[in-house]
């Protein structure tokens, strides 16, 4: 458990699954920004009951407030053309948003990700017309590199995404 002022990032619970499920493939709140693929519950348990969640090329944090209250998730997985991590990040709960809760889970995210992983690089990859994540990104310390063409598929098409990056060296740890 990595506890923050406000936020608290820690592994996923057996118990968690049934909500953490839900949450996952209700696609109504997820914005015009977020296209995550439905997912089968067997398929969903199985991963968790063989990893957690938690691995060394990619996991999944839960992001709760201090009374262990779900408010999203963040990912990590390798990118095969760095060596490093993308990471990604979801706040279900909509009365959360720019309240700065995910701004420190991120940076929660980040410090235990370079600390833990002998990884160069963090990585966030965002549609180009996503203000909210492109201001999280620049929050965190990470960088615009450049754009990726066609990189996002987003309800049927591609769509051009932004790549932002925080080297090892620039990070606050």
């Amino acid at each position: 458990m990595i506890k923050g002022e406000r936020v608290v990032l820690r592994t996923v619970r057996a118990a968690d699954l049934p909500a953490l499920y839900l949450l996952l493939n209700d696609v109504s709140p997820q914005g015009e920004h977020v296209a995550l693929p439905l997912r089968s519950e067997p398929s969903f348990r199985k991963e968790f009951d063989e990893t957690g969640f938690l691995g060394d090329r990619r996991g999944r944090f839960l992001v709760t407030d201090l009374e262990d209250r779900m408010l999203g998730t963040i990912v990590y997985f390798s990118v095969d053309r760095s060596d490093g991590f993308e990471i990604g990040y979801h706040l279900f709960d909509l009365a959360s948003r720019n309240t700065g809760v995910m701004t420190e889970a991120l940076r929660l995210a980040a410090r235990h990700l370079f600390s833990n992983h002998r990884i160069k690089r963090l990585q966030i990859a965002t549609a180009v017309d996503n203000e909210a994540s492109k201001r999280l990104a620049r929050k965190c310390g990470f960088r615009l590199e450049g754009r990726l063409r066609g990189h996002l598929v987003h309800p049927g098409r591609r769509r051009g995404a932004l790549l932002y990056s925080l080297p090892r060296n620039e990070a606050a740890l």
